[in-house]
Parts: C-alpha cells; structure tokens; sequence
C-alpha cells in the first residue's frame, strides 16, 4: 500500500531550498509512512481516520504532531496535518 504525506503534515519542518542529492529529512518521511501503515492497520473497522502521535525534529528539547491517516483508495493512505481545533 502506498503513503502519499500531504504538505500539512511536515511542510513547516521542510528546509525552503534543498541541496541536490542531499535529503536530510527522508528520515522523518520513511518513519512517518511505517508508523502510518502501522496504525491503519491496527484501526477498528468502523473507523475511517486515525490519528497517531509523531516526534518531529526539534533543534531544543522534543517537538510532537498529531498527524492522521485516511485512504483516499484501495491501494493509498493519506497522512494530513490532523484536526485543528
């Protein structure tokens, strides 16, 4: 199953301009898209959204995001910003 993460979830913690060749937060994608399978996957069949608790890079102490997970089709996830409130 594919994991398309929209620009909401991480766009603020992505640099402006990136160097070629170098991807210093492709790191933070690929955990993103296993803990994204992770928890559809454990999800109850009635929900169609789930959230989950994610560590961001932070250069001072710890940083957390709620992201969220719906499918968009049979064979892709989304990961999204969450809820705002």
């Amino acid at each position: 199953m594919r994991v398309h993460i929209l620009l909401s979830a991480i766009g603020d913690y992505m640099p402006k301009y990136q160097q070629p060749g170098i991807k210093p937060h492709q790191a933070l994608a690929d955990e993103i898209i296993r803990t994204a399978k992770a928890v559809w996957e454990a999800r109850q069949p009635s929900e169609s959204t789930v959230r989950f608790l994610q560590k961001m890079p932070a250069k001072h102490g710890s940083h957390f995001r709620f992201l969220e997970v719906t499918q968009k089709d049979e064979n892709t996830l989304l990961v999204s910003g969450g809820r705002r409130q």
